[in-house]
């Protein structure tokens, strides 16, 4: 920070100083791309190692994030165990506790701001994935955004072999749709959804059917938390305080390591947050609390999992609200096998986590969706159980979820386990095709 203090005509001070930087940023990464193209591919000179580049969400303690980052470097190095491969990830955080990530180098920029970073870097590598799920939407920052679907279509324009790696889509600001259709270039973008792939295709873009690398991961057995011996895992967030959005100048002018108001969200971002969303987070507290007691008086005994540091607070939230307080497993207090067997030995999961909802179908826990938005309802969809998921703005979700946890997980789970099962088999074929025509577009290639 001092430093850019130092810098004033610095672009990355005129973005933290910009009325809009998350505008800007989007305007950056377009200005790199076109001027890309233009000059056309740039390749630089090196040994032959072949040289990728995982665009993600990693490092922040998101254990879905980091789960599909892991999945995807060991499916680098078998598809790859042939070659010298050099696996890079640009990480937005310092958690990297698994061996596979702690074991790959990490991308240092060249310059504080992330897109010049990029547009320097991009000619080094032959292969650049964006490896984050939730890519093409605004629920959570349209900047992040930007870098993952800006980030393949720069390294498509300096020459790599670019794509989007079991993407998701939902609902987008107009600047990002108008950025989305601007930036389209060769990039291969395969979604993990059916509803993805539908809502891709209006915008003019060509995507294929893919997978959510995480389906292929298991819990350890080996790091199984103390658990009472019948209990459901119950991983709530808050879905009322996004999207972050970059304002610089408060940040600037915020005592550093402040809170501040809104939430802060990273040293220059912060969460959207008001008393109406603020009444908001409070129903849906009180309904996973009222869902935890309705458990209790079934002889289940309610775990509270914090997928992600952020959901911490939701989850101490909602144990506040009950007269003992539950057991809460979470991230980075917990390891990422330790949040996950959590979900693996419960008798049902209840969730408005993406990542949770698809260990459990993995794992073959039933499994009912708390949706805030459409990822969750896109997953139930293609496993054609739409009914067991439910807005988190609808009032009677924790009664309409214990209606499907009495019909479906503790009388008859079969059918749900079957449909888990049908689909995650699909998902498994998609992965092993994905990494197939990655390969033989490299070896296309270089044979070229």
């Amino acid at each position: 920070m001092t430093a850019l203090m130092r810098a004033p005509g610095s672009r990355e001070q005129r973005f933290l100083t910009a009325l809009d930087p998350d505008a800007l940023f989007l305007d950056d990464m377009l200005e790199l791309i076109e001027r890309a193209r233009v000059r056309g591919p740039r390749r630089r000179a090196r040994d032959g190692a072949l040289r990728v580049l995982l665009l993600g969400y990693v490092g922040a303690g998101n254990t879905g994030a980091d789960v599909r980052a892991i999945e995807v470097i060991r499916q680098l190095r078998r598809t790859f165990a042939r070659q010298a491969i050099t696996v890079t990830l640009l990480a937005i955080g310092d958690l990297l506790d698994h061996p596979e990530l702690a074991g790959v180098h990490r991308f240092v920029p060249s310059t504080p701001y992330l897109p010049d970073a990029l547009d320097a870097a991009l000619p080094d590598f032959d292969l650049v994935l964006n490896i984050e799920g939730s890519t093409y939407t605004s629920r959570f920052s349209d900047t992040l955004a930007a870098t993952l679907i800006g980030g393949i279509s720069l390294a498509d324009a300096h020459g790599a072999l670019a794509c989007a790696y079991g993407a998701d889509a939902g609902t987008m600001t107009e600047r990002l749709s108008a950025f989305v259709a601007s930036s389209a270039s060769g990039a291969l973008i395969y979604c993990r959804s059916r509803g993805a792939l539908e809502r891709l295709g209006t915008l003019g873009l060509a995507p294929l059917p893919g997978a959510d690398p995480a389906w292929r991961y298991r819990a350890s057995p080996n790091t199984l938390p103390t658990a009472p011996r019948r209990f459901a895992a119950l991983c709530p967030n808050n879905p009322y305080w996004w999207p972050v959005v970059t304002d610089g100048r408060r940040a600037l002018a915020l005592p550093r390591g402040s809170a501040g108001s809104p939430p802060r969200h990273g040293p220059f971002t912060f969460h959207t947050w008001d008393e109406a969303r603020a009444r908001s987070f409070a129903r849906y507290a009180d309904g996973y609390a009222l869902l935890a007691r309705a458990l209790r008086r079934r002889g289940i005994e309610p775990v509270l999992v914090a997928m992600e540091r952020g959901d911490i607070a939701a989850c101490e939230a909602i144990a506040a609200r009950l007269p003992d307080p539950p057991q809460i497993v979470a991230r980075p207090r917990a390891a990422i096998d330790t949040v996950l067997s959590t979900l693996a030995r419960a008798c049902c999961v209840v969730t408005t986590r993406y990542h949770a909802a698809l260990f459990a179908m993995a794992h073959g826990v039933p499994v009912f969706g708390v949706s805030m938005d459409e990822r969750i309802a896109q997953l139930f969809d293609d496993t054609q159980l739409p009914e067991c998921v439910f807005a988190c703005d609808d009032p009677r979700f924790a009664s309409n979820v214990l209606e499907r946890i009495d019909a479906d997980a503790l009388r008859s789970p079969e059918r749900l386990l079957n449909a888990y099962a049908a689909l995650a088999a699909t998902q498994i074929e998609r992965l092993d095709g994905m990494a197939t025509r990655l390969a033989d577009a490299l070896e296309k290639r270089k044979a070229g």
